[in-house]
C-alpha cells in the first residue's frame, strides 16, 4: 500500500518532510529539514527557544507566512472521489465514514496542490500556547456542539459524541457550566482540545500546550492529550521542557538553530538533550494567582438616632488573591461581617468599591443592589446584572430549613 517509515512500530508513513528551509529575513530558521511523521503515533518536538519547533509547525498547519522557500511536504492520504473526505494512509481501501465509497491513495504536495491544501486544512487541527480559542459567552456543551456542526456530524447522534468527547478531556464535572469565561486555564486548554477533537482531524498540531500552566494542571491536561488522541489521532506536541515530552511522546525530535540534531526514541533523545544543554529547572510557580478580590477606600455608614453616624467601614483597601486563604480578625462590632456582606454582594457600600474577579471579567459588588452584581466590564458594552451565585456565603447563623432531611436541604441549596 506504500512505503512504511524506517523507525519504530513500521507503522505507515503519514508526512514526508523533504528537504525544507525557511527564512525570515536573514535569519535561518529552519536549514534542510528531512523528516518523515508516522500516522496516529505521537511525535515530540524538542528545542530550545528559537530552535525551529514552532515554525515547523506552522508550516505544517499551512499558515501561508510560513511556506518552505525550499523542499516540500508531502501528505499521503486515503482520499474519498465522492466527498473529499480525508483520512490518514491506513485507510485506503476502506469505506468512507460519510459517504460510504472506498477510499483512494492520495499523495499531496502541500505547499503546490491549493485545492488539497484547502482540503487538508480544514482536517489539522492545531492548539497554541496562549490562545484560548472559544465561545466565552456559551456553554461547555454548546462549544463541542458547534465544533461537530462545523465537521457535519450527524444530528442525531451529536449529544452522545459530546458526552464522549467531554470524558476523553476530563471535562464531564463541567458539562452543565452555562458559560466557559469562568474555567480555569487548564479547563480552557482541555475545552480547546476537545473542539479541535470535534473536527476530527487527521492531524493534531499542538504548540507549548501546557507552557503557561501550573505543574498539576499540566499534568491533567497532559492525560487529555493521551487518552484523547491514543490510536486515533496522529500528534505533534512541541516543547522546550523535557518533562513534557517525556509525558506526551514515545518518539522525539531534536531541534537546534533550525536543524535536526537526533531523532528516535523518547527517553535517549531527552538525555542526550539534557547532557548537552543542561537540566532545564521548571518554573516556580506562584503559590497564589491573581488578584481576586479588590477593596479600594470601602466605606460603610449607618445612621442611628441615638449613636448618629456609625462607621462600620471606614476607607478599608487591600487586594486578594486567587487561591490565597484570607483572614480577617477584630473584636465583635469591628466591621467583619459589613465588609464580608458587601463584598458578597448582599449590601451596598457607602463609599469607595469591592471588585471581584469572576473569570476574566472584573464586577463591582459594592454598588449591587441585594443579590445582583453590576458589570462595568468593557466585554458587556453596559450595566449587566449578574445572579449571585458567584459568591458564596457561610454565614454566623446557621441558614437551614428545620424539619426536613439533609438531602432536602442539600437540594434547596
Amino acid at each position: 500500500m506504500g512505503e512504511k517509515a524506517e523507525a519504530g512500530t513500521g507503522a505507515e508513513t503519514f508526512i514526508k518532510i523533504r528537504g525544507v528551509s525557511k527564512k525570515f529575513e536573514d535569519k535561518t530558521v529552519l536549514k534542510n529539514v528531512n523528516l518523515d511523521i508516522k500516522e496516529m503515533e505521537p511525535l515530540g518536538l524538542l528545542g530550545k527557544s528559537g530552535a525551529g519547533k514552532s515554525v515547523l509547525l506552522r508550516m505544517l498547519r499551512g499558515t501561508d507566512e510560513y511556506a518552505p522557500d525550499t523542499g516540500e511536504i508531502i501528505f499521503r492520504l486515503a482520499y474519498c472521489p465522492s466527498c473529499s473526505w480525508l483520512e490518514g494512509p491506513s485507510k485506503v481501501g476502506e469505506r468512507c465514514s460519510k459517504c460510504g465509497t472506498e477510499f483512494e491513495f492520495r499523495e499531496v504536495n502541500f505547499w503546490q496542490d491549493k485545492k488539497m491544501k484547502r482540503l487538508l486544512k480544514s482536517a489539522i487541527a492545531i492548539m497554541l500556547q496562549r490562545s484560548f480559542a472559544l465561545y466565552s459567552d456559551d456553554s461547555v456543551i454548546w462549544n463541542v456542539l458547534e465544533a461537530l456542526e462545523r465537521a457535519k456530524y450527524p444530528k442525531s447522534k451529536q449529544m452522545k459524541k459530546v458526552y464522549e468527547i467531554l470524558e476523553s478531556v476530563k471535562m464531564l464535572h463541567r458539562v452543565n457550566m452555562p458559560d466557559t469565561r469562568d474555567l480555569s486555564g487548564g479547563e480552557k486548554q482541555r475545552m480547546v482540545l476537545a473542539r479541535q477533537l470535534a473536527l476530527a482531524p487527521i492531524l493534531l498540531l499542538a504548540d507549548e500546550p501546557t507552557g503557561t500552566l501550573d505543574h498539576e494542571t499540566a499534568k491533567v491536561v497532559h492525560h487529555a492529550l493521551v487518552d484523547s488522541t491514543r490510536g486515533g489521532t496522529t500528534f505533534l506536541v512541541t516543547s522546550h521542557w523535557p518533562y513534557v515530552i517525556r509525558d506526551l511522546t514515545e518518539e522525539t525530535v531534536w531541534f537546534d538553530k533550525g536543524e535536526i540534531v537526533e531523532y528516535g526514541d523518547t527517553e535517549k533523545v531527552v538525555a542526550d538533550f539534557e547532557k548537552e544543554v543542561g537540566e532545564i529547572e521548571r518554573e516556580d510557580y506562584k503559590k497564589f494567582g491573581d488578584p481576586k478580590i479588590r477593596i479600594e477606600g470601602l466605606k460603610k455608614y449607618y445612621f442611628s438616632a441615638s449613636r448618629g453616624v456609625v462607621k462600620a467601614v471606614d476607607d478599608v483597601s487591600f487586594t486578594i488573591n486567587e487561591n490565597e486563604i484570607f483572614g480577617i480578625v477584630g473584636h465583635s462590632g469591628a466591621g467583619k461581617t459589613s465588609l464580608m456582606r458587601i463584598v458578597s454582594h448582599l449590601d451596598p457600600g457607602s463609599g469607595g468599591s469591592a471588585w471581584v474577579r469572576v473569570g476574566d471579567r472584573w464586577f463591582e459588588a459594592s454598588k449591587a443592589d441585594t443579590g445582583t452584581f453590576i458589570d462595568h466590564g468593557v466585554i458587556s458594552g453596559g450595566t449587566t446584572e449578574w445572579k449571585s451565585h458567584f459568591v458564596g456565603v457561610l454565614h454566623q447563623e446557621y441558614s437551614l430549613i428545620p424539619k426536613i432531611t439533609t438531602w432536602e436541604t442539600s437540594r434547596t441549596a
